[in-house]
């Protein structure tokens, strides 16, 4: 953060490479590969290829949903809206084109890793059958919603975008799918709305 309240950055994407490492420390700890179904071996490159092209896929759903829950607004979404608006926005404003690249990569990889790779696929194979399909999505989900709590809405909104990524991964078999459905969609977002995102009555306020 900076003395005026803006997120740095190199620090947001520091901390979610961190992630990563964090990720792969668990991993190692606990004995799992934590990127189930990736490989970089080279008589599987197709297979890895079909689930980038699943992810993007994926993503247009979730880019398509939130551009018009935005421009048509209801219910708690409005209040998620003026959070968003009051709070992140003015913190997030400096960015540059680059910097939500790599926020984006960097938060799609390490994010994925720990909620998806580590934490779903390590509940389905401890508990083999229903009962850890279900607990592994579920589990996954509520905890990725409470860590990306800023308000009740957010964090709603966020506990139902795990739980789609938890579907991209049972569908696919393979933690690319999520990881690229998750880092499309954080890059269209940001850019939508720092870019593209008509002006708003509170942005205006907000930058006076």
């Amino acid at each position: 953060m900076t003395t005026s309240g803006q997120i740095r950055a190199p620090v947001a994407i520091a901390f979610e490479t961190g992630l990563v490492a964090l990720a792969a420390i668990l991993g190692w700890l606990l004995g799992r590969w934590p990127l189930p179904g990736v490989s970089l071996e080279a008589d599987r490159w197709f297979e890895q290829l079909v689930a980038v092209g699943w992810g993007v896929l994926a993503a247009i759903p979730l880019i398509l949903i939130i551009f018009l829950l935005d421009r048509f607004p209801f219910g708690p979404w409005r209040s998620l809206q003026r959070t968003v608006d009051q709070h992140l926005l003015p913190m997030i404003r400096h960015w540059t084109v680059l910097d939500m690249v790599l926020i984006s990569l960097a938060a799609g990889l390490g994010e994925e890793m720990l909620f998806r790779g580590l934490l779903q696929a390590g509940l389905i194979d401890w508990l083999p059958g229903t009962r850890g399909v279900v607990l592994g999505l579920v589990a996954a989900s509520v905890v990725f919603g409470l860590c990306h709590w800023v308000s009740h809405a957010y964090a709603v909104l966020a506990g139902v975008m795990g739980l789609y990524l938890g579907v991209v991964l049972l569908v696919t078999e393979n933690l690319l799918a999520p990881i690229v459905t998750h880092a499309v969609y954080d890059f269209a977002a940001l850019m939508y709305l720092l870019r593209y995102r008509p002006v708003t009555d509170q942005s205006l306020h907000d930058e006076a």
